[in-house]
């Protein structure tokens, strides 16, 4: 006797082996078969519905490269009809973030994504695994969308990068990789420092997020190239809370692009003298370190800066001292020194106070260079490092004393990194 093959859920959409499912295809695949769905009997085992916590946010599945599936009962069971429907899914899926990041006209792109987003929920896959698998080329699409982006970016509209980005979090240290190597690529210092500030990018760790609570002052971080010398960059930083982050979280870390290379800065605390973090440098514990070095896919290159940290009350006696002139405030600057003074307080506003502020008191100035060249981390090797201990300079060293002039009234540090690429020449950076 013959027995009619019954038709199986999933069975009725018929797809191409060559080719993956149009974008059509995920109305017409029938959604998985939940707990309450299945019959009961032997050769019948329940699937695990997908969740419905996270309506904006699919859930992540694991940090490893690759695993868009979330495994769940005897494996056989994936071989089945919903299993072979997930993962024709899964092919249109990266099939559709292919064209999404390919295609400069993004007005159907934030619909697109959601489709991506409802039919990942719908077979229990993990959208934030496929949007970090390097599936475009060997990059992610998060990587292809920051190179595609439009410069300058539509301001009135969605940002594509950001929606793929919180649908991908948390991103893999790979991803973060990524991240960076497509902003490099790009010479965008402003998008990297936007993305840096986002949750996705730069989670706090518990301690932060008690620290620091719901609104997180960001670190501000603005590099300007000086049209004069091509070697030559300032760095401003704006850092809040400098003191309290550097006691309870023991570290700060800034990173910037300049001149074709990313760039880090931080400040640390020795957490023992054998510190891995400073290389072959050996500091006492406790003590408070600066490290200047580059990140990854920069290339080599020599160095001379220096740190400085001004005493707030400089700043505005040193606009009424200079007064600026019409060009300062138009265009890039010509110089270092017109770098330096950019963003000053306007004299006029200050002009009241002046008899009333104290004599400020001597600035921080801290060398940072090098006459070897400084090379970038590699997968198995630290790269170097330019390190130095703020105790080496007694009023650098006074930053971590309560009541430190050189922060401002809020706790903030306000500082500058005047850097010149190449081997270290005379005593001063900038002349």
């Amino acid at each position: 006797m013959i027995v009619d093959k019954s038709q199986l859920p999933g069975d009725e959409v018929e797809i191409p082996g060559d080719a993956p499912p149009s974008y059509d295809a995920l109305e017409g695949v029938p959604p998985a078969a939940t707990a309450g769905d299945a019959k009961a009997g032997p050769s019948n085992q329940p699937l695990s519905s997908p969740s419905s916590s996270f309506a904006s946010y699919p859930p992540s599945v694991g940090h490893g490269r690759g695993r868009g599936i979330k495994r769940g009962g005897s494996a056989w069971f994936n071989f089945g009809p919903s299993g072979r429907a997930a993962r024709e899914v899964r092919t249109t899926v990266l099939g559709l973030l292919r064209d999404l990041v390919k295609h400069t006209d993004w007005n159907g792109a934030f619909g697109v994504l959601e489709s991506c987003a409802d039919a990942c929920r719908s077979y229990d896959l993990s959208l934030s695994s496929l949007l970090q698998e390097p599936s475009v080329e060997g990059h992610t699409p998060i990587y292809w969308a920051i190179i595609n982006r439009p410069s300058p970016p539509e301001s009135d509209g969605p940002d594509l990068v950001s929606a793929l980005l919180s649908h991908a979090a948390p991103l893999t240290d790979a991803t973060v990789d990524e991240i960076r190597l497509a902003c490099l690529h790009t010479s965008d210092h402003t998008l990297f420092q936007e993305l840096r500030r986002s949750p996705a990018f730069s989670p706090l760790t518990g301690t932060e997020e008690i620290l620091l609570g719901r609104s997180v002052p960001v670190d501000d971080v603005n590099v300007e190239d000086v049209t004069e010398d091509e070697g030559a960059f300032v760095a401003k930083f704006r850092i809040p809370l400098f003191q309290k982050r550097m006691r309870i979280s023991g570290s700060i870390r800034l990173e910037f692009i300049a001149k074709g290379r990313l760039w880090e800065l931080s400040f640390i605390v020795a957490a023992k003298e054998y510190d891995k973090r400073f290389g072959h440098r050996h500091f006492k514990a406790g003590s408070w370190v600066i490290r200047l070095g580059l990140l990854p896919h920069s290339p080599p290159t020599c160095i001379d800066s220096r740190l400085v940290i001004e005493d707030p009350r400089s700043r505005g006696q040193d606009a009424l001292q200079q007064p600026a002139t019409p060009s300062s405030y138009a265009g890039l600057p010509t110089s270092l020194s017109e770098a330096v003074m950019a963003g000053d307080d306007d004299p006029a506003t200050l002009a009241s106070l002046s008899s009333l502020t104290p004599r400020p008191r001597p600035r921080v100035e801290l060398r940072l260079e090098t006459r070897e060249q400084l090379v970038a981390p590699r997968q198995w090797e630290q790269g170097s490092q330019i390190v130095m201990a703020l105790e080496e300079s007694a009023l650098a060293n006074s930053l971590q004393y309560n009541g430190c002039p050189y922060l401002e009234p809020d706790g903030s540090l306000i500082a500058r990194l005047e850097a010149k690429l190449g081997p270290p020449g005379s005593d001063c950076v900038i002349c």
